[in-house]
């Protein structure tokens, strides 16, 4: 007897890898050359694109980006964990893109997606290791990486590369248990290690939880937990270059209300099976949804009803009560684990609720494979005619070819009860088919397997991609310009590029995201980033108050503010905002012809951010570097030399080559006492505590590195001789099955 009932010869297995491997691009092809028609937008586009750009600017010109001038009157560039800098598989992306002058937002939204593919592989190959079938991995696999919540989130970059990795993380587990040996929990600890260093905390964290729980519901339980909990601790080793700057600049951030975001109400489940229940259609004049999109597709529908048809809870409790947990914990303000974690310093700065959706990804992914393999190996009772396995395929693709023609360019799809009878009658077609693949043999059955797999890969396609939470029409955006900001004349902005050492106020939605500044070298005293520092925080609010917890509007009318801030231009447009004051305002003066869509106004009164404190001498800056500035500067008098700068650890000053304390101005920036005379003054940024962070994750991943081999060079002759068995019977079966 066949183990599972469901062994397919050689030939149909490769045909399924490159059928995989079509339909993976087929269902990105929008986004991937030479097929160009959307592109991502949202915080990919405008606060992780402008990160990379600036760490890749900075290698190209042969610095390490260790501090960042552009936001927030200077911050941590190393310690800012979403910047992702020592992901290794940044350097990858930033390596194959060594030949462009800046980094191709392209080659993000391909990462990004490269990622996708990656979760689907470690999906695939963890389901496979739990002795589940091609077929059931396959589908499974494909709920995890091609499901609603992955495909939704592509545009917060570090959730979905973070996400890759929680099967791998899984899959360590599921073999130290099988195996009873404690070294297979190195891709456990090199998945929390991946999953931190992709720049989202709070993936990382679900990471954790969701492994925790599995290895207590499986069958090494609390052991089990206890061996996950030394993996993840050792995994910090291994990510100690990142982990020690950040845990410095988390130390002084400003602390605001995080937590939450999270389903307030039951109905925000049925996107797990009905993809357009609410109106996700991208061209739509319906208010966006509060529910996230988080269908689990056709594999999912079918093997949920398999699941409770023939409800056996025994197979299911390992993914069922993390699946339950991460569903309550993905809850928000009305019910208690909110009012839980907020109570909690340290999980209400790092948790996010929704992002509990993402064991729930997990464990469906798990619970699809387990139900079609129970499924599957029942077999059928009788072999139906073929006519009949080929008019169901025939209706299935069929179907999936009137919804692919409805879907290019944000075709518009049912919502509400039409959704769920579209859902209902591609489920039963799906069912049909998959209840007459048991039954085939040779090239029928992977013609049926071609057949499903391209339904499932469609269905998520339609319904997962081109729509309104996760891309926009065209390249759009001017995001590859790569000198000059699109929508500005250029003579204005090499005016603001040749005074970079004074900030910039962007004025609201009449000008660019502050944070797309790091992109063209440019600074403001504006941000949006979580480590805001706290210090900086409560200087600005003596002038004004902050909107959200991360952003804040200069005060136009403010000299005091301008003038401490650094403050020379404003970037408005026409009649938005500040724009009309501006114009009036005898203050402010219009650089250049108004021929664009941005307005650049100079503010008559700026004041350098560095010169002495009692506005006499004169200084003059020769090297303006994001980590180093040199000034000549002399004084009748001397005094206290300022320098409106993040105060920060890890700076240091320099007069005349000798070292000089620096002292806390104005209650955020730096200072220095200077004598009388002229002086070479040099302020210099080194991250406190990066090299002893490099030493010691470069000893974690030696160790990494031996305990993976000393577990391959055990394992691995069995598994050689494990194969040479296993296809010796598959091919005596074969040769008995084809008979004489």
């Amino acid at each position: 007897m066949r183990r599972f009932g469901l062994r397919v010869p050689c030939n149909e297995r490769l045909a399924v890898a490159v059928l995989a491997l079509l339909s993976t691009y087929i269902f990105f092809y929008e986004y991937l050359p030479p097929f160009h028609s959307v592109h991502l937008f949202s915080d990919i586009e405008g606060y992780h694109y402008p990160l990379q750009r600036y760490a890749f600017d900075a290698l190209k010109s042969g610095r390490f980006p260790q501090w960042d001038p552009s936001i927030y009157s200077g911050i941590s560039f190393a310690g800012n964990v979403q910047a992702a800098l020592f992901y290794p598989p940044t350097w990858v992306m930033y390596a194959a893109s060594w030949g462009f002058p800046h980094l191709p937002f392209r080659a993000l939204e391909i990462f990004a997606f490269a990622h996708v593919w990656l979760g689907f592989l470690f999906g695939y190959l963890w389901l496979r290791a739990r002795r589940l079938d091609k077929l059931p991995s396959s589908l499974g696999a494909a709920v995890f990486a091609f499901g609603g919540y992955m495909i939704s989130q592509i545009v917060h970059l570090g959730t979905v590369t973070g996400l890759a990795w929680m099967p791998l993380g899984l899959w360590g587990l599921d073999e130290a248990v099988d195996h009873r040996d404690w070294r297979p929990l190195w891709k456990t600890a090199l998945a929390s290690a991946m999953s931190f260093l992709a720049g989202y905390p709070s993936s990382w964290l679900v990471f954790c939880t969701t492994a925790v729980l599995y290895a207590i519901a499986g069958r090494g339980r609390w052991r089990a937990a206890a061996g996950v909990c030394a993996a993840i601790g050792a995994s910090a080793l291994l990510a100690m270059a990142q982990l020690l700057p950040a845990l410095t600049a988390s130390s002084i951030m400003a602390v605001g209300e995080k937590y939450g975001g999270g389903m307030d109400r039951w109905s925000y489940l049925i996107p797990f099976l009905v993809p357009n229940w609410f109106d996700f259609n991208r061209h739509t004049q319906r208010p966006y949804p509060e529910a996230l999109y988080l269908y689990l597709g056709l594999p999912a529908i079918f093997a949920l009803a398999w699941a409770l048809r023939r409800f056996r809870m025994r197979p299911y409790v390992q993914p069922v009560v993390p699946a339950i947990v991460c569903l309550v914990l993905a809850t928000n303000v009305n019910f208690w684990p909110y009012r839980v974690i907020v109570k909690i310093p340290l999980l209400e700065r790092v948790a996010q609720s929704y992002n509990f959706y993402e064991g729930v990804a997990a464990m469906a992914a798990l619970m699809t494979a387990i139900s079609l393999q129970d499924f599957l190996k029942h077999g059928a009772r009788k072999t139906p005619p073929r006519w009949m396995t080929a008019a169901a395929a025939t209706a299935l693709a069929a179907w999936s070819v009137r919804q692919v023609r409805q879907w290019p360019h944000g075709g518009t799809f049912p919502v509400g009860g039409r959704a769920l009878v579209e859902t209902a009658i591609a489920a039963v077609l799906f069912a049909i088919v998959l209840f007459l693949y048991r039954s085939q043999t040779g090239a029928w059955r992977t013609g049926v397997a071609a057949a499903l797999l391209l339904a499932a890969g469609a269905d998520y396609k339609i319904f997962g991609t081109n729509r309104r939470f996760n891309t926009a029409d065209a390249i759009g955006g001017g995001v590859d310009v790569p000198n000059g900001i699109n929508g500005m004349n250029a003579t204005v902005y090499r005016t603001l590029w040749n005074n970079r050492d004074y900030r910039i106020v962007c004025d609201g939605d009449g000008a660019p995201y502050t944070t797309d500044l790091r992109r063209w070298g440019l600074a403001t005293p504006q941000g949006f980033d979580p480590f805001l520092p706290a210090q900086y925080h409560a200087l600005i609010e003596r002038w004004v108050k902050f909107a959200t917890n991360r952003v804040f509007f200069p005060d136009l009318r403010n000299d005091e503010m301008l003038r401490s801030l650094g403050v020379r231009y404003v970037i408005a447009h026409e009649g938005i905002g500040n724009d009309p004051f501006l114009a009036a305002s005898l203050n402010f003066r219009l650089l250049g012809p108004d021929d664009s869509f941005y307005r650049v106004y100079e503010y008559q009164k700026a004041v350098p951010p560095f010169g002495w404190e009692n506005g006499g001498g004169d200084v003059r800056p020769t090297e303006w570097l994001p980590a180093r500035r040199v000034f000549q500067a002399s004084s009748g008098q001397g005094g206290r030399f300022i320098f409106v700068e993040q105060f920060y650890p890890g700076w240091h000053a320099t007069v005349d080559g000798h070292p000089a304390a620096i002292e806390r101005w104005n209650g955020a920036f730096q200072a220095i006492h200077a004598g009388p005379g002229r002086h070479t003054v040099v302020f210099a940024y080194r991250e406190q505590y990066l090299v002893l962070g490099l030493a010691i994750g470069l000893l974690a991943w030696v160790g990494l590195a031996a305990i993976a081999f000393s577990y391959w060079r055990k394992r691995g002759p069995l598994r050689i001789r494990w194969l040479h068995v296993k296809l010796d019977v598959q091919l005596r079966f074969e040769v008995q099955r084809s008979g004489p």
